[in-house]
């Protein structure tokens, strides 16, 4: 752990980061004053191939000493200790915010109760059972949580697949095969689903997450990321048109074209962006990523993926005297201030550095990464 020194960031995946949360702060902050940016949907599913990425190359690179169990055990008491003291301390205060604050649209004591199924990390499967009306109500000012759920199902599940295979003698282009199976065939079973179910549940989610995984794999096996030249910098500049074309201009997540368009188009989109900034190719869309203010924003992603919605939700009910772009800006400014006194206070003292995890083996250090704090890490914007 790591307190007081700063250790080493990838700037760039902290921009892609910028890039998943940008969208998802669009839905939920712009959509409601303009009819655009629907699509910004698209940020969760940017986080969870990063996600995969980036688990799968930190399970692969770590040492094999020891019992899987073990290995398994370390991973996941990791993921507790990075990601629960931010979750909790957003949790406690947002019972304490909607107990003092007069006129709040939940109640304290529900907003309590609803706060144990987050705590739990049954935020996924309970939203999903309520947007099929088989339990009420939904889970605000918690909603979003629904994909740190999903995060942690991987968690728990994925580090056995790697550890064992790699105890195993499987070797990553063998298993890199096997997962871009899996990938298809979960995206597969996911289409039948409802509109709830699939946004929710697992079946799309984990098709993005091995998807990620598979390409940590292909760089695990020996593949190379993309040589820096005009066709890198162009790939990567389409990917980003492209995301932002989709969150711009796309309907609701709800559409048959998130479904068949938009999940894979985005992983699609995330791979190349990952593939060429991995090597450090260059190009103006590295360099936008890889911009100290594009990658702070990624830097504080998890904490502001926690805060953004609850200043919204408690001022959408506030005097009708403050005009609704008021109460936006009030609410963002109000979210902004609880994000940066989440991360520097919740998430900072327990970051520890993984860039010489991440980092590909032809990167140049001064290209890709820069002194700050830990990389928020994946899906939902974590680390």
């Amino acid at each position: 752990m790591s307190r007081n020194t700063g250790p080493t960031r990838i700037a760039y995946l902290d921009g892609i980061r910028a890039v998943a949360i940008g969208a998802v702060l669009a839905l939920h902050w712009l959509s409601w004053y303009v009819p655009l940016f629907r699509g910004g949907s698209i940020g969760v599913d940017l986080f969870f191939v990063l996600s995969g990425f980036i688990i799968t190359t930190v399970l692969w690179r770590q040492s094999t000493s020891g019992s899987a169990p073990s290995a398994w055990w370390t991973f996941v008491k990791r993921r507790f200790v990075r990601l629960y003291p931010a979750l909790l301390g957003f949790v406690v205060l947002t019972v304490v915010l909607y107990t003092v604050v007069p006129e709040a649209p939940v109640s304290g004591g529900l907003v309590a109760e609803r706060g144990v199924i987050v705590l739990t990390q049954l935020s996924a499967v309970w939203l999903a059972f309520s947007a099929n009306g088989i339990f009420t109500p939904d889970l605000n000012p918690f909603g979003q949580t629904w994909s740190l759920a999903l995060e942690w199902y991987a968690y728990l599940l994925w580090p056995v697949v790697v550890l064992v295979a790699r105890r195993r003698g499987v070797g990553a282009r063998r298993l890199m095969r096997w997962t871009l199976s899996a990938a298809a065939l979960s995206f597969v079973i996911s289409l039948p689903l409802s509109d709830a179910w699939f946004y929710f549940g697992p079946a799309a989610r984990f098709s993005e997450i091995l998807v990620g995984g598979a390409l940590a794999l292909f760089f695990a096996s020996g593949g190379s990321p993309a040589r820096p030249g005009r066709a890198a910098s162009v790939l990567a500049s389409s990917a980003l048109v492209m995301v932002g074309a989709y969150t711009l201009l796309a309907p609701h997540a709800s559409s048959d074209l998130y479904r068949f368009i938009g999940v894979p188009v985005t992983a699609l989109a995330a791979v190349v962006l990952i593939f060429v900034g991995h090597g450090g190719a260059g190009g103006a869309a590295y360099r936008l990523l890889a911009h100290p203010w594009v990658a702070t924003l990624g830097r504080y992603s998890y904490s502001l993926y926690l805060w953004h919605m609850v200043p919204v939700l408690l001022l959408q009910q506030a005097s009708p005297v403050v005009s609704k772009p008021l109460l936006g800006l009030a609410a963002a400014a109000a979210a902004l201030v609880l994000t940066v006194l989440s991360y520097h206070l919740l998430e900072r003292p327990f970051l520890r550095s993984r860039s010489a995890e991440l980092r590909s083996v032809g990167a140049l250090p001064s290209e890709v990464t820069r002194r700050t704090g830990n990389p928020p890490l994946e899906g939902a914007p974590q680390s």
